[in-house]
């Protein structure tokens, strides 16, 4: 998934939740108090969850069932399941419910915020892997470093010979 889409997603839900729960009526998105913009957020954050559902099979073709297989070889292959489970119940609920009964469905905005987690996780582990990276291209760094010292205290050691070399040809 993409990051942006996930923190896009999150940010029309806590939009839509923090609207809900702190507005004077709790007035649900199909309200007719509810304003506009709220409408489009409610809106868009349901092309995200479908785009989120369309990756789903996407996925599977391109990986196959290993990757949410929890007892493959895939690692957090359980989380990515977990993930697959909070999409689908997350699209039927939007899709279904309307209403007061689409209220109840706000619940699975701590599942929703799965995503945002997901999303934290992800980072932290790019984070890790330019930290991988990073560790190597140093270690390299080091090696050719080791070696250029080396090869300077060879030129040194050299130098210093022949400076003997030419001295004691000069006292000759």
């Amino acid at each position: 998934m993409a990051k942006e889409e996930v923190l896009i997603d999150s940010v029309c839900v806590l939009a839509d939740l923090g609207y809900t729960v702190l507005s004077d009526t709790c007035t649900p998105i199909e309200g007719d108090d509810a304003p506009v913009w709220l409408n489009v957020l409610s809106h868009l954050s349901l092309v995200i969850t479908t785009l989120f559902l369309v990756e789903i099979p996407v996925t599977t073709w391109a990986i196959g069932f290993e990757f949410y297989n929890p007892f493959g070889k895939t690692p957090h292959a359980l989380l990515h399941l977990f993930d697959v489970v909070v999409i689908v119940t997350t699209f039927v609920l939007e899709v279904v419910l309307r209403g007061k009964e689409r209220e109840l469905a706000s619940l699975l905005i701590v599942l929703r915020l799965w995503r945002l987690v997901k999303l934290v996780g992800g980072i932290a582990v790019g984070a890790g892997d330019l930290e991988e990276e990073t560790a190597k291209d140093l270690f390299k760094t080091r090696e050719q470093l080791e070696k250029k010292s080396k090869e300077l205290a060879q030129v040194q050691d050299e130098n210093q010979q022949l400076r003997n070399r030419i001295a004691w040809l000069e006292n000759q």
